[in-house]
């Protein structure tokens, strides 16, 4: 197993590569030789994209190679274009694609005595992170983290968003109801619902 990428849902990981191009077997969760194959495509494809779009932090790169080649390139250029234009912050990718495991984790944390506070209200399967097509950027400004909340921070993520979004992005900034500053995604034109039965039967399509 060449990989780390996924390591502990291999069956996760087999939706990602089918997706992206690099896998035609069945879903089994075996790590066999197709999808080792598989693997090694989309680790060059991903390598292919950063030395086109370029190269960022380590987390930032960590995070990014979770995503969907597709959305790798939305948000290295997204990066790029936050990187020129705003003045005085940094932002870095937090977060990429989580398993539904992972997602199902992150929504226990604060609920039923666990410790931490609620940080989100999707379970797994119900987040456009679990599907490859979103990511969580972070602002910092002279080493201080601005988390969307704080006085003075909805401004800068709104400056950010009036500077890196593109009509192939949705901002979590602009959702009615739940506000996510900090969450950007490809636009799918797709319902939450949709987006999972076509992610999980292998037909989702982005542009």
């Amino acid at each position: 197993m060449s990989s780390q990428l996924f390591a502990d849902d291999i069956r996760f990981y087999q939706r990602i590569l089918r997706l992206a191009g690099h896998y035609d077997d069945e879903i089994d969760g075996v790590w066999g030789e197709h999808t080792e194959a598989g693997d090694q495509a989309f680790q060059a494809e991903c390598d292919a994209i950063r030395t086109q779009l370029g190269t960022f932090d380590p987390r930032t790169e960590a995070n990014i190679r979770t995503l969907l080649p597709e959305t790798q390139r939305a948000a290295r250029r997204f990066l790029t274009t936050a990187a020129n234009g705003m003045d005085g912050f940094t932002a870095k990718i937090l977060s990429g694609t989580r398993t539904y495991a992972e997602q199902n984790a992150l929504f226990s944390q604060g609920r039923n005595g666990n410790p931490g506070r609620v940080v989100t209200n999707a379970r797994g399967g119900e987040s456009n992170h679990n599907f490859g097509i979103a990511w969580d950027v972070g602002l910092f400004q002279g080493g201080r983290y601005l988390t969307g909340d704080a006085p003075g921070d909805e401004e800068a993520y709104k400056r950010l968003a009036d500077i890196a979004l593109t009509a192939k992005l949705e901002w979590g900034g602009s959702w009615v109801g739940f506000v996510d500053r900090p969450h950007f995604q490809l636009r799918t034109d797709l319902t939450l619902a949709q987006v999972r039965t076509q992610f999980e039967d292998g037909t989702l399509r982005l542009t």
